[in-house]
Order: structure tokens, then sequence, then C-alpha cells
């Protein structure tokens, strides 16, 4: 019940979430707007943490987690190594320490479960971490998360078709992909946050 895009760009990487948080009961369902400082991104030390699923695991992201600082300037096999040795083994964790884990049962496939998808920058780099902990990198370099993401996919896809990706139009774009995946999905709404991280892990936030 969120939407949340990624743009990588050479030596950049653009994230933009909405807001909109829904809860539904057998009463009913409801509609909140989260407050600014307990959005779906978490600005956390050198990194952009967003989670499409649960409220809770925003919750831990913002205010629990303490993830390991990332070699400055390092990209590539050896940023994909540091991920996966040191960033996804912090990220279970603190999960399962918040007691934020799938409970165990005999048909549960993977050692370890929770209920959210988390996309990540970390110098630049955007990652996505599945429910199991494994995590993907998409060759195109276009990502969404949440309820409304085949619709943020597909407009971001004609949006950046065979077109260089600066910050400008990585952020343009972002934001024009928001406002489709708000048109069609319910649980998708404004207003939408950007943040643009640098290859050095300096992050800001774009109104």
């Amino acid at each position: 019940m969120t939407t949340i895009v990624g743009v990588q760009g050479d030596g950049f990487a653009v994230i933009c979430a909405d807001s909109r948080i829904s809860s539904m009961s057998t009463d009913g369902s409801q509609i909140s707007t989260l407050r600014e400082g307990s959005g779906k991104i978490a600005v956390n030390g050198k990194y952009l943490l967003g989670a499409a699923g649960d409220v809770r695991a925003i919750n831990i992201l913002h205010h629990a987690f303490q993830p390991p600082a990332p070699p400055p300037n390092i990209v590539g096999k050896k940023l994909d190594q540091f991920f996966t040795m040191k960033f996804v083994p912090a990220l279970r964790e603190c999960f399962e320490a918040q007691g934020y884990a799938t409970p165990e049962r005999e048909d549960k496939e993977h050692i370890a479960e929770q209920n959210s998808t988390i996309i990540v920058a970390v110098n630049g780099v955007i990652y996505v971490v599945d429910e199991d902990y494994a995590w993907s990198s998409d060759a195109n370099g276009i990502y969404a998360i949440g309820s409304g993401a085949p619709y943020a996919l597909g407009a971001m896809q004609i949006l950046t078709r065979n077109k260089q990706k600066t910050i400008q139009q990585a952020k343009a774009n972002a934001l024009k992909t928001m406002a489709v995946a708000a048109k069609f999905d319910p649980h998708t709404g404004a207003p939408y946050h950007t943040h643009i991280q640098g290859k050095n892990g300096r992050i800001r936030k774009t109104v």
C-alpha cells in the first residue's frame, strides 16, 4: 500500500515515495498521511532506506536500525560484497531484535523472512532487498516497489527509454511516475518526497 520509485544514474541515485498509508479491518478502511520526518524514506547515516509493506518496518528503519558505515566511494563488486556480507546481516539482526520477523512455521520457505520490501541507496547505488533478504539491482536502473509498482514501472519505462539520465530528469520522471501510480492505485497519494544521493554518500532532499 505504497509506491516508492528509484532511478539509478551515473554516480547518483534518486528515490521518491508517496505518503499515504491505509489500514483495513472488518469495520472498513482508513487512509492517513504520514507526517514529515516519519515518511517511507529514512535518511539513516550514509543510506537512503525505503520500505513498502508494514509501517513497522518504516518505524524501525527510522528509529532503531544502525547500519554499518559503508567504505567511501566503493562501487561495483566490492560494494556488492559489502552489501551482502555487512548490510544485509545487520538489517536482519535489527529486524529480528525488534520482533519484526515471520514466525517459525513448517511451510516456511526461507531461514529468515520479514514482511516488507526494502529499497536502499548507498554510495549512489540502488539495491532492493526482498522479504527473504535476497537483494537485486536492475540492469535498466529503474525501480518501483509497493502496490503502485506495476503502474510506476510502466510509466518510468516510457519516460526514461533511450534517454540519458541526469539528476534533474530523474527527479522530474520520478514525480511524474508517482502521479501516474496515484491515479490508478488508491493506496498511493501525495505529498511525494524525493531524495538524491551521490556516489560520495551525500544526501539531499528536494521539494
